[in-house]
């Protein structure tokens, strides 16, 4: 089957029962062929759905697919539907490991820095309520 073929295959398959599948199942389906212009999600330079055969990928939805449907409201909740309780932490555990953290206490100590004062509501030191 030639590329482009596999692609509108595979673009039809997805379109019908990806969705479903996720939300009836919890599969995830993927199409891998010679030309698929899809890339990794921290590495832009990285393809890794492109294939010298075309094969379509099924596999059991994770806790961790989240990032993959940050961008498409309807798809994230069916994400939150079915992990429901379990979802809000293994969220918060992946995103406690972004580097975000890094950025807000850079700029805290530049902020200390230039005004001899730590602006209050992003403190490092501010503890939590209990």
């Amino acid at each position: 089957m030639s590329a482009d073929r596999a692609k509108d295959l595979f673009d039809e398959i997805l379109q019908h029962l990806g969705v479903p599948s996720y939300a009836e199942a919890g599969l995830v389906l993927g199409g891998f062929y010679e030309t698929n212009e899809g890339f990794a999600l921290y590495n832009p330079s990285f393809r890794p759905f492109t294939a010298p055969v075309p094969f379509l990928l099924i596999r059991p939805a994770v806790i961790s697919d989240w990032k993959f449907f940050l961008d498409n409201e309807d798809r994230l909740n069916l994400w939150a539907r079915r992990y429901r309780e379990s979802a809000a932490p293994a969220l918060a555990k992946e995103l406690r490991r972004l580097p975000w953290r890094e950025r807000r206490n850079q700029f805290e100590d530049a902020y200390q820095e230039s005004s001899g004062d730590r602006p209050p509501a992003t403190s490092r030191t501010q503890t939590s309520p209990s």
